[in-house]
């Protein structure tokens, strides 16, 4: 069987990178992010894949949406549990590629 899946999309990709900025400081426990159209031109994809990549980190408590806006969580649990959950899909990840690399009996 053949494994040729493409598993990450560009909005996953987009909120991992947001995310990162929320645990290195960038953005701030309780910071108001950038709007779609801005963050959209920084990071060079369209709003739409932004506002994915918020819903995808609102789903997890990273970031909360109000009237105003969106922000960054305000506690620190959801980030840590979300660091968590990321650390966790990277491990699995990383023990199955492994797997697929394995050399059998010392020989390629």
């Amino acid at each position: 069987m053949w494994d040729i899946t493409v598993r990450e999309k560009v909005y996953q990709r987009l909120a991992n990178e947001i995310f990162f900025r929320v645990l290195h400081g960038e953005y701030a426990l309780g910071a108001k992010l950038p709007s779609f159209i801005d963050l959209a031109k920084e990071a060079g994809s369209s709003p739409e894949t932004v506002r994915k990549a918020f819903r995808k980190l609102q789903q997890h408590g990273v970031i909360v949406k109000t009237w105003r806006g969106y922000f960054v969580a305000s506690e620190e649990t959801a980030i840590s549990s979300f660091r968590q959950q990321y650390l966790a899909t990277i491990e699995k990840e990383y023990l199955e590629a492994k797997e697929k690399v394995k050399i059998q009996n010392g020989t390629i």
